[in-house]
């Protein structure tokens, strides 16, 4: 189908202030009486607080108090109530608010800090989840089982696993009896840091007529004002949170973080706004971490290639805190299946508390780290069986008439990987590979994905749409621009939904829970699907409302009349119209007598039959789905080992492309993300839990400067049935298959099996070495 605005290049909205620097972040506010918060961070990962002394502090120069979590009551969490906005009686990781300091400046609070003296009593450090499980681990939480959660999760009490998730689809490991070959694999995708632009921050105000509110850099309102209400015990209308620009999230921003904390230290203070702002090492080591998932993974199949059985198990490190962890552990192990049909399935996910920050959402949401597992045990199962890689992905892939491991039925409205794969093999094998020369290796790797979105049955977003009496649209929303295009998508989707031209929609740009509609939170790549839908059914209420009133004027049957974006007129004959000017806030007669309603219209979208696991770990957690492949040319230079991208391609079936240019933008900017976490980005850990490289010099992010010289982006459209016009999400994907198909090329050039990530030169060179002399 032809549309006349979707598929359009047309300018972001947001785009001049930001470009000129006169968009509002959180760090650019200021309200008068404001004080500043510095937070103190413990000396050690994991310890017993004997005694915290604050009176030097206290007197220190613009020192108005200081807060520490002696007789903190407060628990929260939304899937488990384990955190506290400061530590109480012990400190569980490195990162965690100890104490704070309130002040007039925020040099005022810093300068304080080192006047707290802490007496502690160490305990053990757990930094891996293989430790933690030992039978002998201390307990992390004592109350681990005891602790309110979710009715869904399962806590081992008496051990440091927060939740065990178990899936099993078919004869579950049974199956591998069918199986005629096997292999087995154990791969990491070690902590990373979303390490967006702007770090977190937080003003939060405990107003003198007992109202709460809040500005955070967060995409998660209706979440922090729920969670601030119930911990203050105030109603949800009395806490007001506003969102302004945010400079970045990649996922770490999602789900409650440092407000608690932060409204914690400020109802010490009342009727003073109190401002943190996170230092770039605490944004590392204070806020969320990523990943922290090991993955032991067992493919059986038959010597023709056809899959038939899959057990995997996910070792998830999910930090001192498992709230914000342990859906990705469940998002990890259900969709360790990649883009292929297994009849039988044994998924195993256990959700670990250690002694390092928290593990929160980070771009792609445990699919990366579950499917750099799958796609390089397909690599070597297609070595063992002497096949082509590719064509023992084809004959497996999931299609119309396949059921995934959640024991969904798929359809042709799903999307067709097959074609993405066609696709990057065109792109990237159909030349001859370049032969070993006296300065490289060369080698091509190729990886299929899938994603699904990992939301919640109740999520929801909504949106709110008037139309001016000049035929101009205002649309306010909640979903959260974090530089990923959604005003974009709105003012577009809007465009065409309504007939209208994109200049003639004006689209939000600041959150607040006051006067938005309500949105769970921006996350899963879901805004274009769901909020895209939220605004056609909004346009389509509004469109009845019009032809409503359009009837009085016409004085004719409702279902007689067509619109077009600037009249609503009678279908038999054109020429009875009424202009849309006319009937935007009702239409006024000659003798001024109005009839009819203002346009406006609010609407709502939820994934349907979106559903929590059942008995079996099965259920509709998938829903919608977002097929991709991915593939790559590398060339490893032997003196240094250091790897070159020289060509990397990608191909999605997003069901319509919205914006060709900002789409493009988005698998460029996360195929470069990838990159970084693929070649170099890992935070790391000592033995004592102390974080070694919280600073960009010595945690390197790829730039510009590093991307590919050549990319193929590529998109397929089959369209699906829920999102608007067809169309699908697409935010996270191009992360997910990039480290496999780099590792799949590093085989291809050295003949060196890699199964964890980052793969510096160093680690290269050693691999040669040690080839050499074997």
């Amino acid at each position: 189908m032809k549309y006349k605005y979707i598929g359009q290049n047309i300018p972001r909205p947001d785009a001049v202030d930001k470009v000129l620097g006169a968009a509002t972040y959180i760090d650019d506010l200021y309200l008068p009486g404001m004080l500043y918060a510095a937070i103190l961070r413990p000396e050690y990962a994991h310890a017993k607080i004997l005694s915290l002394e604050t009176a030097a502090a206290e007197a220190m120069p613009g020192v108005v108090k200081v807060v520490t979590g002696a007789g903190c009551t407060i628990r929260y969490g939304d899937n488990i109530k384990d955190l506290t906005p400061m530590a109480v009686d012990r400190v569980r990781h490195i990162g965690e608010p100890l104490a704070a300091v309130i002040a007039d400046t925020p040099w005022h609070a810093r300068a304080a800090l080192a006047k707290i003296r802490v007496t502690y009593e160490p305990l053990p450090v757990y930094v891996d989840a293989r430790e933690a499980m030992r039978e002998d681990a201390v307990l992390i939480h004592e109350d681990n089982g005891e602790i309110w959660h979710l009715p869904t999760l399962s806590p081992i009490p008496g051990t440091n696993i927060a939740d065990y998730y178990h899936l099993v689809k078919g004869r579950g490991e049974a199956g591998f009896e069918e199986a005629e070959v096997i292999v087995e694999g154990e791969f990491l995708y070690p902590f990373g840091s979303a390490a967006a632009i702007e770090p977190h921050g937080a003003i939060v105000w405990f107003k003198p007529d007992r109202t709460i509110e809040v500005w955070s850099s967060s995409i998660c309102p209706f979440i922090i004002r729920e969670d601030l209400a119930h911990a203050y015990g105030r109603p949800l209308s009395d806490v007001r949170v506003h969102i302004p620009e945010l400079g970045g999230c990649f996922g770490y921003k999602s789900d409650i973080t440092v407000e608690q904390t932060v409204a914690y230290i400020a109802s010490f203070v009342p009727g003073h706004p109190l401002k943190w702002v996170a230092s770039r090492q605490e944004d590392f080591s204070s806020t969320l971490i990523a990943h922290g998932i090991r993955t032991r993974m067992k493919i059986g199949a038959k010597k023709d290639g056809t899959l038939v059985a899959l057990k995997t198990t996910v070792l998830h490190s999910t930090g001192a805190y498992a709230d914000t962890g342990v859906n990705i552990t469940i998002g990890a192990t259900h969709n360790s299946t990649g883009p292929y049909e297994f009849p039988h399935c044994d998924l195993e996910g256990y959700c670990v508390y250690t002694n390092t920050p928290p593990v929160g959402a980070y771009r792609g949401y445990g699919h990366q780290e579950a499917q750099l597992a799958t796609e390089r045990m397909m690599d070597l199962l297609a070595r063992k069986l002497h096949m082509s890689p590719l064509e023992l992905r084809r004959k497996n892939y999931l299609r119309e008439g396949s059921v995934t491991a959640l024991g969904e039925h798929l359809w042709q409205s799903n999307g067709d990987v097959a074609a993405c794969a066609d696709l990057v093999e065109q792109a990237i094998f159909t030349a001859d590979k370049p032969a070993e020369d006296e300065q490289y290796y060369y080698g091509r790797g190729f990886a299929a994905l899938m994603k699904s979105p990992k939301g919640a049955p109740f999520s929801t977003k909504g949106c709110y749409m008037k139309m001016n009496i000049d035929g101009s649209v205002s649309v306010n929303m909640a979903g959260a621009e974090v530089g990923q295009g959604l005003r974009t998508v709105v003012r577009q989707v809007t465009a065409e939904a309504l007939k209208i031209p994109p200049e003639k929609v004006r689209v939000y740009t600041e959150i607040d829970t006051q006067f938005s509609p309500y949105e769970w939170q921006t996350i899963g790549s879901m805004f274009t699907t769901q909020g895209g839908r939220a605004v056609v059914r909004t346009a389509e209420r509004l469109i009845l409302k019009l032809k409503q009133t359009a009837a009085q004027v016409l004085r004719c049957d409702l279902d007689l009349l067509d619109y077009d974006g600037e009249y609503v007129y009678l279908r038999s004959d054109p020429s009875v119209r009424v202009a849309v000017t006319s009937i935007a806030r009702g239409y006024i007669h000659s003798d001024g007598i109005t009839v009819g309603e203002v346009a406006q219209a609010v609407s709502d979208a939820r994934l349907p039959r979106y559903s929590n696991p059942d008995e079996n770990g099965q259920g509709t957690m998938g829903v919608t789905y977002t097929f991709g492949a991915q593939g790559c040319q590398i060339r490893i230079e032997k003196k240094s080992g250091k790897i070159y991208v020289d060509h990397f391609a990608s191909a999605f079936d997003v069901g319509q492309v919205i914006n060709p240019r900002q789409i493009r933008g988005q698998v460029l900017g996360g195929v470069l993300m990838a990159l970084g976490a693929t070649l170099s980005e890992e935070l790391r850990f000592d033995e004592q839990g102390r974080l070694l490289n919280p600073h960009f010099y010595e945690y390197h992010l790829p730039t510009y400067k590093e991307r590919p010289p050549r990319q193929t982006v590529e998109f397929v459209e089959t369209p699906s049935k829920i999102g608007p016009f067809g169309a699908r999400g697409l935010g996270e994907h191009p992360v997910i298959g990039v480290a496999p198909a780099i590792l799949n090329a590093i085989y291809d050039a050295i003949g060196v099996d890699f199964y964890e990530i980052p793969i510096t030169p160093e680690k290269i060179k050693q691999a040669l070495a040690k080839k050499e002399e074997a």
